[in-house]
C-alpha cells in the first residue's frame, strides 16, 4: 500500500495569509509614531518578523533566527539609530584622558513604552573606558585599564 505524504502547513494558503495579515495589523495598530518594537509573524515555513513602524523583513521567512536578527539589526542601523559622530566621541575621549581611541560600541535600550532605541555610546581608549549617555552633558568614566606586563611572572 502506498504511503500518503503528510500535509504540511503552507504560508501561501488563504488561512495562513489571513493569520499573517491579522497579526500585521495587531503589530502596527495602536503604536505611536517612532516606536520600534519587534514581533514574530506567523510563518509555518520558518522565522519571519515585523517592526511596529511597518518594516517587514525582506524575505517572507527565514530558516533560522540568525538572518532574521541580521535584517532587524540592519533596519535599526539604517532607519532608526543616529549615525556615529566619531569627532564627538574622540573629543570626549580626550577630555577624560582615555588616551588614543580604540573603539566604540552603540548602547541600545528596549522598554515597553519606548521600544528599541539608541541610548548612548561606550567608548574605549588605550587608558580606560567611558559611557556617553544621550542627552547627558558629560560622559561618565567607567574605569581604567591595568598595564599588563609579561616580563615578570610568578613561578
Amino acid at each position: 500500500m502506498p504511503k500518503i505524504p503528510e500535509l504540511g502547513m503552507d504560508d501561501d494558503l488563504p488561512g495562513a495569509q489571513y493569520a499573517r495579515e491579522t497579526k500585521k495589523q495587531l503589530i502596527v495598530g495602536g503604536t505611536e509614531t517612532g516606536v520600534h518594537r519587534f514581533d514574530r509573524l506567523p510563518s509555518y515555513e520558518g522565522w519571519a518578523g515585523m517592526c511596529a513602524c511597518g518594516f517587514e523583513t525582506p524575505e517572507p521567512s527565514y530558516d533560522s533566527m540568525g538572518p532574521l536578527l541580521r535584517a532587524i539589526r540592519e533596519h535599526l542601523e539604517r532607519d532608526v539609530f543616529p549615525a556615529v559622530d566619531e569627532a564627538l566621541l574622540l573629543k570626549e575621549a580626550q577630555i577624560t584622558k582615555l588616551g588614543k581611541l580604540i573603539g566604540y560600541h552603540r548602547l541600545v535600550g528596549t522598554t515597553e513604552e519606548h521600544g528599541t532605541r539608541h541610548v548612548g555610546w561606550l567608548v574605549a581608549g588605550t587608558r580606560g573606558l567611558m559611557r556617553i549617555e544621550d542627552g547627558a552633558e558629560f560622559g561618565s568614566f567607567q574605569g581604567s585599564w591595568i598595564k599588563f606586563s609579561t616580563e615578570k611572572q610568578e613561578g
